[in-house]
């Protein structure tokens, strides 16, 4: 692994602080790896998963989680929850996020891991083998941003689908 990928994990880690969040959860979530679809004409064919559509999964499933802890705010104002995504897999290796994910409102910490989970059930690429665990802190940073098991680092960093709690201090 070259330097550079060493270099932009600390300053990742360096980067992304937990210490601010209500309540961070640490949580693996897989991917199918290849679903039926069909065309509208009573055909069907086989879509492989990508980077790009486990992407747009991710987003899927942070617009309905918005949604079940913001209600209408996750849209109207762009509420959203603070989550750092990383896309792990590829080579073989079945694709599945890991993620730092906040859970905002102190009435939800009690059942929010069957919250993420039954959003996550409800995107396409969605699979059932998922973990969901209180109290992530900079451990679950240094474990998500290991350069194992991610062919390019740079990209395994989903950016697109992150969300940090703005710090105003300069």
């Amino acid at each position: 692994m070259p330097s550079t990928a060493f270099q932009l994990r600390d300053a990742f880690r360096d980067f992304v602080d937990l210490s601010t969040w209500q309540a961070p959860y640490a949580v693996t979530l897989t991917l199918r790896q290849k679903r039926m679809v069909e065309d509208g004409q009573g055909r069907s064919f086989e879509v492989r998963l990508t980077a790009d559509r486990a992407s747009q999964n991710f987003r899927h499933f942070m617009k309905l989680l918005n949604a079940a802890v913001h209600g209408k705010a996750a849209s109207r104002f762009g509420r959203s929850v603070n989550v750092v995504p990383i896309l792990e897999g590829g080579n073989g290796k079945r694709l599945h996020y890991h993620a730092a994910i906040d859970c905002p409102r102190d009435d939800l910490r009690r059942d929010f891991h069957h919250l993420i989970f039954s959003c996550w059930a409800k995107t396409d690429w969605g699979y059932w083998e998922h973990d969901v665990q209180p109290h992530a802190d900079a451990g679950w940073i240094d474990y998500i941003s290991k350069t194992r098991d991610k062919p390019v680092f740079a990209d395994a960093i989903d950016w697109s689908n992150c969300h940090l709690p703005i710090d105003c201090r300069v």
